[in-house]
């Protein structure tokens, strides 16, 4: 990144002392593209190779990593345990339970991060997630009750969404 700093204005200063007007215009607007395409590629890239890297390496309590629907519901099973709305507030208070029936501990991650915990109302509108915290462990062999909290204005609370996964909300 440090190298892209320099490299910018090195590259802009070059090209407007070599070229005039419309000429200059263009070549600073390509420079700067290409800049910001390659922080932008190189951000990404490091993204999903910190994201390949947790998953291809072990963790070191030796738990599966968990960051997309299909991968949660391989590995866990789970349920909203208890749903309560407070009208003072407008807040919907739900405590899920997870199960996890393998041998290793399962660690649910990116669920802040990715904005992956969605709480929506009977119409199906979102409501504002409230802290939901980035990661939770379901210890092996074990369950594990996780507490979310929504702010839904004058709406009950229907389902919570960890990633594409959808949990129904029974009173």
């Amino acid at each position: 990144m440090q190298s892209i700093r320099v490299l910018v204005p090195l590259s802009l200063t070059c090209l407007l002392v070599a070229c005039s007007g419309d000429n200059a215009e263009k070549a600073a607007t390509g420079a700067v593209s290409k800049a910001v395409e390659l922080a932008k590629g190189a951000a990404t890239g490091a993204s999903k190779g910190v994201e390949e890297g947790r998953k291809a390496s072990t963790s070191v309590d030796g738990a599966v990593i968990v960051s997309s629907g299909d991968e949660l519901t391989a590995a866990l099973t789970g349920a909203v345990l208890t749903a309560t709305n407070d009208a003072s507030t407008q807040l919907a208070q739900v405590t899920m339970g997870f199960a996890n029936d393998g041998a290793a501990p399962v660690r649910v991650t990116d669920l802040s991060q990715g904005n992956h915990v969605t709480g929506l109302d009977g119409e199906g509108y979102a409501c504002t997630t409230l802290h939901p915290g980035d990661e939770f462990t379901v210890p092996a062999k074990a369950k594990l009750k996780v507490d979310l909290s929504f702010h839904c204005a004058d709406k009950a609370l229907a389902t919570v969404r960890l990633y594409d996964v959808e949990y129904a909300v029974t009173r």
